[in-house]
Order: structure tokens, then sequence, then C-alpha cells
């Protein structure tokens, strides 16, 4: 009789255990997820101006309801910070039926945005799946399930605004003997060609994205799972940034509708899910160590 009771008694604290393992679980899959209940949907209003010239700071942004978007750290791959800068950015969005805008704004006390090699770039991101039949994971996807970003980097706004950035104006006082080419020769065969003074620039031999040159500030690429980006070779998305008083207000600006067929393509009346990412210099924050929104939302496109 003893043993009976012990046996029932062990079943049920067993029982008991796993309930409170769920409990816990749905706890922690509601503070990854309880963040998108107060960020359920963003509307893309649709607006009569041309959206593809919209500016930063335009009018029309006044009358455009702003969501609130929560951040937390990245935690499900090394390198994962600890904290992060960035707890909550602002997000509205526009469009005209031809193209469609995303304002994004959030608190930064310090400005970062030069290519030292010790300092860390500002910088954020937008992600959408390029299929939502199956919807990817929603932290850069998953292979055969690839997401579409838009990567913005403070720096990139930098060299847009002042000139590309380079050793010389990063370091002005740094001395060197000679880099090959860096000087002025004459006579017959000394002529070279921008692909053969290329090989010298190792980042660029390598091709190394970052060393590309880019005519727009919004790089675009896509990714199947952590440590799989790849820069596309597309240049659909403008955009501008702006830094003042304590705060970045950033905006990103694309067709609709592109002909690549591995890119974002909007439709009205469609719902389409949206993922964000913040990195703060100040935090030393790049690669993993970010700030990222906890779980898809969704932007109903008007």
């Amino acid at each position: 009789m003893i043993e009976i009771m012990t046996g029932k008694m062990i079943g049920k604290m067993i029982r008991t255990k796993i309930l409170l393992v769920l409990a816990a679980v749905l706890v922690l899959v509601q503070a990854a997820y309880g963040a998108d209940k107060t960020f359920v949907e963003i509307t893309s209003v649709v607006k009569n101006v041309d959206v593809s010239k919209i500016g930063l700071n335009d009018d029309v942004w006044q009358s455009v309801t702003a969501y609130r978007q929560p951040l937390q750290r990245q935690f499900l791959v090394e390198p994962k910070p600890k904290d992060v800068g960035v707890k909550e950015l602002h997000v509205q969005s526009v469009n005209d039926g031809k193209y469609i805008a995303f304002r994004l704004s959030w608190k930064d006390d310090t400005k970062d945005d030069t290519i030292k090699v010790t300092s860390f770039s500002d910088a954020a991101a937008i992600q959408f799946p390029i299929s939502s039949d199956p919807l990817p994971e929603y932290f850069m996807g998953e292979p055969k399930k690839p997401v579409h970003i838009l990567f913005w980097k403070a720096w990139r706004s930098k060299d847009k605004k002042d000139g590309i950035q380079t050793v010389k104006t990063s370091y002005p006082n740094m001395t060197i003997d000679m880099y090959t080419y860096d000087y002025k020769v004459s006579g017959a065969g000394t002529e070279k060609t921008q692909a053969q003074k290329d090989i010298f620039i190792p980042g660029r031999a390598a091709s190394n994205p970052i060393d590309a040159v880019h005519k727009e500030i919004i790089e675009e690429a896509t990714a199947e799972g952590p440590s799989t980006l790849k820069t596309k070779p597309a240049e659909n998305t403008t955009g501008d940034a702006q830094w003042q008083n304590g705060t970045w207000t950033l905006v990103m600006i694309r067709p609709m509708t592109v002909a690549d067929k591995e890119s974002v393509q909007f439709k009205a009346g469609e719902k389409k899910p949206i993922a964000f990412a913040v990195w703060e210099g100040s935090h030393m924050e790049g690669g993993g160590r970010k700030a990222v929104s906890a779980a898809w939302a969704e932007v109903l496109v008007k």
C-alpha cells in the first residue's frame, strides 16, 4: 500500500514539474512575443505625395501614426551582447501605390559614423521574408527560406555627405613611405586602369562588400540564417538619415514592386511580416551584438 501511494506521489510530482516547465516556457514565449501585442501591426498609409522624393522631415510625416517597436538584445547566437543601448524605436510608413517609405527614429546620445579601426558605426536594418508561405524564422531567416534586409550604416551617410572616408581622412596624422600607385609617374607604360590599382587594395580585390563603392546609403542583402548575410548587387532602396539632439531619424524608400524576384514586393491590401535591428556604436555593437525586435511584426499596406 505504501509503495502504491509513493508511486502515485512520484507520478503527481513529475506531472507537476512538467506543468511548471510548460508554464515557464509559456512565460518566456510571452516575454519574447508579448512586445508584439503592443505592436501588432504597422499601417502604411496612402498619401497624395511623390513618395519616391519624400524627405526626412516633410510635413506628411506629422499626420502619420508612429508605432512603438520594443527591442531586446540578440540572445540566440554568438557574439551575444549582455545589454543593448537602444531599447525601442518608432516606425512610420507611407506609400503612393508605386513607392513605399519607412521612417525610423530612436534615441542615441552619441553620433558614431566613422570607419576607424577602434570605432563602431551606428546602424539599423529592416527585414522582410521573401516568401511568407511558409514564414521563415524571424532571426535572419533559415536555409531555403531567405529574408531580404535593408541595411543602413551611419558611416555611409557620412560618406555621402562629406565624401568617401579613407585611411587618410580617418587618420590625418598618419605617415607612410608610399602606397602603390599613390604617387605621380609619367612615361610610356606607366598608365594604370582603376582595376589594376584595385588589385593593391586588398578589400576591394577580395570583393569585400564594405570596400565596394555604393551609390546608395542603404545596402540590400539576403540571409538564410545567422552568419549568412550576403550583399545583393541591386540598389533599389534610397534613403536619408539625420542625427540631431540625441535622436537618429532614418528614412528608407523603395518601389513597391521590382523585377528582382528575390526582393521584397508590396501590394495594396496585403500584410507583410517585418522585423527590425539597431546597432549603437558607442556600445561597441556590431554584427551579432545588436538590438532586435522580439518577433515578426506586420505592416498593412493600404
